[in-house]
């Protein structure tokens, strides 16, 4: 398997992962809610879970591209070959360690970068958006002081 093979296999792998389902998007971000924000109310998460606008695909390509690249710079290309083998086990391996990468503190300084790059953009034409973001961190603001 070439190195452009490997590259393409582990970046379809983690795009395949990704969970383009409303209701499941919808309850991950419900969960959330109730855990970063224990005050709220279950209905209040739920209704706003539904307003949360989601990401662009160009989005997660871009991370999983990124992902893929430092892959190929820091693991063997034999070693990658054989995690690429389209197994059930060697694509949950791959998808592990993506969600591993993506914890990454390189990462979290990246996934802000863009994130802020897209509020940017959308900023000006999404009213819904720029309402549940001021909620969100007048909500957590709260929730900091209450923890002081």
């Amino acid at each position: 398997m070439d190195i452009l093979a490997i590259r393409d296999h582990l970046i379809a792998t983690v795009m395949c992962r990704i969970d383009n389902s409303i209701s499941s998007r919808a309850e991950a971000l419900r969960e959330f809610m109730d855990v970063t924000l224990p005050n709220i109310e279950k209905d209040a998460s739920a209704e706003i879970a539904q307003h949360i606008p989601t990401l662009p695909e160009n989005i997660y390509r871009k991370w999983a591209e990124m992902f893929a690249d430092r892959m190929l710079q820091t693991v063997k290309t034999d070693q990658l070959a054989d995690m690429c083998d389209n197994t059930e086990e060697s694509n949950a391996t791959i998808a592990l360690v993506y969600l591993m990468f993506m914890e990454s503190e390189r990462m979290e300084v990246q996934i802000a970068k863009d994130l802020t790059e897209l509020g940017v953009k959308s900023s000006a034409t999404d009213e819904v958006g720029n309402f549940l973001g001021g909620y969100l961190r007048t909500a957590l603001g709260a929730r900091k002081e209450q923890l002081h």
